[in-house]
């Protein structure tokens, strides 16, 4: 029902896709870059032999907890030295079950503190055929899964393009399976990253987050994708087509950059309502050269 409403909705403020109320898509902060350069300054970076040198990055999972912007930007920047996207798929969860359908895209570019950052429209064009669901910018509309994630993007990808992908929980499985038959098919590029917005375990104490992460450590890193359902997280679906993508391509190293929750981050272990985050790279392991033979 509440689905309905909001479609309803939607369908009185615009008449056709041509008709959008707007010119953009605004991010958190978007007129102020301050709270991200603070996050940027104030950061430490990760230990220099966190990722070796010559690993390239086809993929990754990030936090979009602002509590936790140092790990963003440890990711990011760490991303950054790995890899050189034209193209970046940011998926994430829908938490508030807006829009006309389970898996939601839109090709407005987007505000952010450090300018305006394009969308690429003929991919998000091909998800919407795939999946059968048309263009929905409104779905977007306060979402922080990908509106705090997409001014670090354009920070430190200033010259790629992004393709956000709202997913929700109730996601249709044959949707999702088209939406990973396209990934799959563009993530063969090497000029195209595939992310995932998550948090992990939500509304626990730090003990029972730690033994949920503790699960969700050993699926990520082994790539388990038919256990991805029975994890503690905010977008398992989302995970299920990341690892599907990342299988398929041939990135198959997860490595795990960083663990934490929001009790350790705020100095409160008591706290009754912890959220966990990871941050993980997706890596391709690099090619053996093979020596001449000799005949």
């Amino acid at each position: 029902m509440k689905r309905f409403l909001v479609a309803m909705l939607a369908g009185l403020l615009m008449t056709s896709s041509d008709a959008w109320p707007r010119d953009f898509h605004y991010t958190y902060w978007s007129g102020n870059p301050q709270r991200y350069l603070e996050a940027i300054q104030k950061a430490n970076g990760l230990p220099a032999d966190t990722v070796p040198e010559a690993a390239r990055a086809c993929g990754g999972i990030v936090t979009h907890h602002f509590l936790a912007s140092g790990m963003m930007v440890r990711f990011f920047a760490e991303l950054s030295r790995h890899a050189a996207p034209e193209t970046i798929v940011l998926l994430g969860p829908n938490h508030f079950h807006q829009g006309l359908a389970d898996i939601s895209v839109s090709s407005l570019p987007w505000k952010t503190p450090f300018g305006i950052y394009p969308v690429r429209k003929e991919l998000v064009q091909k998800i919407s055929k795939a999946i059968q669901v048309q263009e929905d910018p409104e779905a977007f509309s306060g979402e922080h899964s990908v509106g705090v994630l997409i001014p670090f993007l354009k920070y430190y990808f200033p010259q790629s393009r992004v393709v956000p992908v709202l997913i929700d929980v109730n996601a249709d499985r044959k949707r999702l399976r088209a939406l990973r038959d396209v990934l799959e098919a563009q993530a063969k590029d090497s000029k195209t990253l595939v992310l995932l917005s998550m948090d992990f375990s939500h509304d626990s104490t730090i003990a029972i987050a730690d033994a949920r992460d503790h699960e969700a450590q050993k699926v990520v890193t082994s790539m388990e994708v038919s256990k991805t359902g029975t994890l503690h997280a905010d977008c398992r679906k989302g995970l299920w087509v990341l690892l599907e993508t990342a299988k398929s391509i041939g990135c198959e190293r997860a490595q795990i950059l960083e663990h934490s929750n929001s009790a350790l981050l705020l100095g409160h272990p008591e706290q009754p309502d912890v959220t966990s985050y990871f941050t993980v790279l997706f890596l391709a392991e690099p090619q053996q050269s093979r020596a001449p033979s000799l005949r």
